[in-house]
């Protein structure tokens, strides 16, 4: 080949090297990231999620989704921030069964995926996720039935990804969680232990998701979140609600979920110096949606109201805390639980003891097996003195 005839090919190379160069640049896609760039997506999402930025999780995840190569945890990622801004901004009842009725979508790529690598631990692992997400749904419903099938898929899929793996702490954690709800709840879960052939106690459940929050990848921070809100509501042990609500908040120090848990860990323990936990609410309320918005004014409200009976502020204490409750617009009851309870032992101090009973017994019918449905029915045989 002449020189003339080596330029034009060189030339050319040149040409395509450019062109794909273009193509690289403006659809990533096509040729496809690295499993690593994925994953740095995908560790970004999860703490836009602990940030409360669920607009943005959800806008990354789905970025991994519609990218190669595949990574599994996309899929779920996608639907639960969806599900968390449609929640903000439809309200609870809404959001829900958009999300019920989305997952099936999910499950059914999951399972695609699965008949053409059936022994695939992370899909299995996924697969039980995704039935982790419906259970939470018909948790809040109170739809026992239907989360204990929900709970049988989850053992399932995870007992199996668990073989290849066992020492993964993000499978160990559904154990854990699974375990130590057995361990404090009715006769029916212990049914549904049984049938699932998985034994445990509270306290083994427990080191099983400490060992998550310390150790795992995707789910330390759901694992932190777990403990702190636990040792809170259930446990009443206050130290340890406190140990973990400051390595979440050191980490997201403007989400107000954990602002408003650290109040509450410090009103129980009879601290009512809050305000920096209160304006760290505040100052995120102009950021949130209409539900969002409406949940966190409640919540400043029980504060408030505790604060105030702490204080021997009665007078406040009535009025907040009986606001909260006639008002309560929530998902899920546990707080609604408080409110009744220290709004019963508000009207102990003020005499007014059949009101105190009544309240008391809203608390405990309930029946969320919190620290407070405990208190509660012991106020009901004795008045509360401060």
């Amino acid at each position: 080949m002449n020189y003339k005839g080596k330029l034009c090919l060189l030339s050319k190379a040149g040409y395509f090297k450019r062109i794909i160069l273009i193509l690289m640049l403006i659809s990533p896609a096509l040729f496809g990231l690295s499993f690593e760039d994925q994953e740095e997506k995908v560790q970004e999402a999860l703490k836009a999620m602990n940030r409360m930025e669920h607009e943005e999780a959800y806008r990354l995840f789905k970025e991994v989704r519609d990218s190669e190569p595949y990574h599994p945890l996309a899929p779920l990622g996608t639907l639960a921030n969806k599900w968390m801004v449609n929640q903000a901004i439809k309200g609870f009842e809404a959001g829900n069964n958009e999300m019920l009725h989305e997952i099936e979508g999910v499950i059914g790529e999951y399972q695609k995926r699965l008949l053409i690598e059936p022994n695939n631990p992370d899909l299995k692992y996924y697969m039980g996720l995704i039935n982790g997400l419906r259970a939470r749904v018909q948790l809040s419903e109170k739809k026992w039935l239907s989360v204990m099938i929900s709970g049988y898929k989850i053992i399932h899929y995870f007992k199996s990804a668990v073989k290849e793996n066992p020492g993964n702490p993000d499978v160990i954690i559904a154990f854990g969680v699974f375990k130590y709800y057995v361990g404090m709840s009715s006769g029916f879960m212990r049914i549904a232990s049984w049938i699932l052939q998985l034994s445990g106690s509270k306290e083994e459940g427990l080191e099983q998701i400490e060992y998550a929050a310390l150790n795992g990848n995707y789910s330390r921070y759901e694992a932190r979140s777990i403990l702190a809100f636990s040792y809170l509501y259930f446990e009443e042990d206050y130290k340890s609600a406190q140990r973990w609500l400051a390595v979440l908040r050191a980490e997201f120090p403007n989400n107000p979920y954990y602002a408003f848990l650290a109040a509450e860990a410090e009103l129980q323990t009879g601290n009512t110096n809050i305000d920096e936990q209160t304006a760290k609410i505040i100052n995120k309320l102009p950021e949130l949606n209409l539900y969002t918005k409406l949940d966190y004014y409640q919540r400043l409200q029980l504060l408030k109201g505790t604060r105030a009976m702490l204080e021997n502020d009665l007078v406040t204490a009535e009025y907040e805390l009986k606001q909260f409750v006639d008002n309560y617009y929530s998902e899920l009851d546990y707080d609604l639980t408080n409110g009744y309870l220290r709004l019963g032992q508000v009207y102990d101090l003020q005499g007014k003891r059949p009101q105190a009973i009544e309240q008391y017994r809203k608390a405990v019918a309930l029946d969320n097996r919190t620290g407070a449905i405990l208190k509660a029915a012991q106020y009901l045989k004795t008045p509360y003195i401060k």
